[in-house]
C-alpha cells in the first residue's frame, strides 16, 4: 500500500470520527437542553406550588432554651503529674518537663463584608476570598409583613425573578473555595444585608431562605414578635442556639434580634420539595486561599521538644472563620478536615522525629502526648472568649492556648492519621481523655471497648505518662466514643 493510499485512509477515518465526535456532541448537548427545560419546568412547579402553601395558616411552636454541652464547663486550671499520683505503678513513656506559660494570642476580628454596586453586582469578600454575585433588580422584594399571605408573595416575586444566575454563583463560590455549608450560610447572609438596608429584616430572611431553598438547604421561615426569622435544620446539635422540635428535627433560630420569650413562633411544617438537605457543621475541606493569606506561626515548645524550630503555616481565613462558628458535639471537631498544609507541616516534623529516634508505638505516643501536653498553654474557653468554645486544630496552633477538649482532638488527630493507631474519646462531666490501643501489652489504666483495650492517654494531665489516669476521674466509668 503506498503513502499516499494510507493518506487518504487515515483522512477518512479521521473525518469519520469527527463527524462522530459531532453527532455524539451534538446529541449530548440536545439531551443536555432537554434535561434543562425538564428541571427549569420541575422548579417552576415546585416554586408555584410552595407559594400556594405558604400562604395557609402557619402552626404555633414552642421555643426551646438552647441545647447545653453535656461535657459541661471544663477545669479552670491545669492538673499537673505528680510521681506519687501513682505509687506503686510502672508506666512507660517519655517525661515531661515542667510547666510552661505563653501569651494568648488576640483573638482576630471577623471579617465577612460585602458591597452591592447599585448595577446589579454584590462583591461579597468572606475573609480575604472575594466572589462577584448577580443581583437582578426583579429579586428586590417591596416591604414584607411576617404573615402568611406576605411570606407567599415575596416568594412569588423571588420565584419568578432572574434568580438562578445568583444560585449559581453561590454553588461556583462554594465549590472554587471548598466553603462548608455554614460558610455558604454567612455568605448568603451578607450578600442579603448588602442589597437591603438596616431595617428591612424581613425582606433578607425571606430571600435567604430561598436562595438556600434553591440550594437544596432546608430552611423555613417563622413569625415572631411582628418580624420574619431564619429557621435551619442540622446534621448535627448545636449548642446554646434556641431551637423548635417539628417532628424528628430540630430547627434552630437565627435572628436579626433577640427573641421575646412571650411572643409565639409560628412556622409551616413541610419543606419545599426540592430542598433535602440539612445543613452539616462537618468540614469536609478546608478554606482554599492564596498562599498570600498564610502566615507562619512559631511555636517554641515544640521547636525545643522536636529539636528543631517549628514555624506552621496558618490558614488565616479559616482561623478568622471558625472564631463564630456553631458550637457543635465533639465528634463534628473530628470529623472535620485540617488544612492541608499545616497538616503536611506537622506530620513531617513529628513523623521525622519519630524515625530518626527509632521509636516503638508506645514510644511515639508518648511523645505525641508529651508535645501536646507541653506544646500550649492552658486556658479555659471563658478566659480566651468569654464563652463556650472548642476549638479546630488550626485555632490551637494560632492562639498557642486551649483545653482538654482540643488537646483531645489534637492528641487523636496525630495518633489516629499519623501514625494510624485505633483512637477512643474518654468523656467525663467537665473533662475529656483520649485511650489507644496498642498491638503490645502497655502497663496502665484501661477500658475495654468493643472488644479492644484503650489505654489512658490524657493529654491535659501535664507530663503524666501513658497509662496515668488524673486523681480526680479514677474509679469513674468514662462515656467511650470512637474516633
Amino acid at each position: 500500500m503506498n503513502i499516499k493510499r494510507i493518506i487518504s485512509l487515515v483522512t477518512a477515518a479521521a473525518v469519520v470520527s469527527s463527524f462522530s465526535y459531532s453527532q455524539t456532541k451534538e446529541s449530548f448537548l440536545d439531551a443536555y437542553r432537554q434535561r434543562a427545560e425538564e428541571f427549569k419546568d420541575m422548579r417552576a412547579k415546585a416554586n408555584a406550588e410552595f407559594s400556594e402553601y405558604l400562604a395557609a395558616a402557619w402552626k404555633e411552636f414552642l421555643v426551646q432554651r438552647g441545647k447545653e454541652d453535656p461535657i459541661g464547663p471544663v477545669s479552670e486550671k491545669p492538673v499537673y503529674y505528680s510521681s506519687e499520683d501513682s505509687a506503686g505503678l510502672t508506666f512507660h513513656g517519655i517525661p515531661a518537663s515542667g510547666p510552661m506559660m505563653y501569651p494568648v494570642y488576640p483573638v482576630p476580628v471577623p471579617a465577612v463584608v460585602a458591597d452591592y454596586d447599585g448595577k446589579g453586582s454584590v462583591t461579597v469578600d468572606f475573609f480575604g476570598i472575594q466572589a462577584d454575585i448577580p443581583f437582578a433588580e426583579n429579586m428586590r422584594l417591596s416591604r414584607v409583613r411576617a404573615t402568611e399571605q406576605d411570606a407567599s408573595g415575596g416568594w412569588q416575586v423571588l420565584s419568578a425573578s432572574d434568580y438562578m444566575d445568583v444560585v449559581d454563583a453561590f454553588i461556583a463560590m462554594r465549590e472554587e473555595y471548598s466553603l462548608s455549608d455554614w460558610a455558604l450560610y454567612t455568605a448568603v447572609k451578607k450578600y442579603t444585608d448588602a442589597v437591603y438596608i438596616e431595617d428591612y429584616v424581613n425582606e433578607k430572611v425571606l430571600t435567604q431562605m430561598f436562595l438556600l431553598n434553591q440550594m437544596r438547604y432546608r430552611a423555613r421561615v417563622g413569625s415572631s414578635g411582628g418580624e420574619l426569622i431564619l429557621l435551619l435544620p442540622f446534621t448535627d446539635p448545636i449548642y446554646q442556639v434556641s431551637y423548635i422540635t417539628d417532628g424528628e428535627d430540630d430547627f434552630y433560630i437565627f435572628s436579626y434580634s433577640r427573641l421575646n420569650s412571650r411572643d409565639p413562633l409560628y412556622t409551616f411544617s413541610d419543606d419545599y420539595s426540592a430542598a433535602d438537605r440539612k445543613m452539616d457543621l462537618v468540614i469536609d475541606r478546608q478554606m482554599s486561599v492564596a498562599l498570600d493569606y498564610y502566615r507562619l506561626k512559631t511555636v517554641p515548645e515544640w521547636t525545643a521538644i522536636l529539636e528543631e524550630e517549628v514555624k506552621l503555616p496558618l490558614n488565616v481565613p479559616c482561623v478568622k472563620f471558625t472564631l463564630d462558628y456553631p458550637q457543635s458535639d465533639l465528634l463534628m471537631y473530628h470529623k472535620s478536615a485540617v488544612d492541608p498544609l499545616l497538616q503536611k507541616a506537622v506530620f513531617t516534623l513529628v513523623k521525622y522525629k519519630i524515625l530518626k529516634e527509632s521509636m516503638t508505638s508506645e514510644e511515639a505516643v508518648a511523645f505525641i502526648l508529651k508535645l501536646v501536653q507541653k506544646g500550649f498553654d492552658y486556658k479555659t474557653d471563658y478566659e480566651m472568649f468569654g464563652r463556650s468554645k472548642p476549638l479546630f486544630i488550626e485555632e490551637s496552633f494560632y492562639y498557642g492556648a486551649n483545653n482538654c477538649k482540643d488537646r483531645v482532638l489534637l492528641f487523636s488527630w496525630l495518633v489516629k492519621d499519623l501514625l494510624g493507631m485505633d483512637v477512643a474519646m474518654f468523656s467525663y462531666k467537665g473533662h475529656v481523655a483520649c485511650g489507644v490501643v496498642f498491638e503490645e501489652d502497655v502497663t496502665g489504666d484501661s477500658y475495654v471497648f468493643e472488644g479492644r483495650r484503650y489505654v489512658m492517654c490524657d493529654p491535659t494531665y501535664i507530663g503524666a505518662p501513658v497509662g496515668a489516669t488524673m486523681p480526680k476521674y479514677r474509679g469513674v466509668t468514662p462515656q467511650i466514643v470512637r474516633l
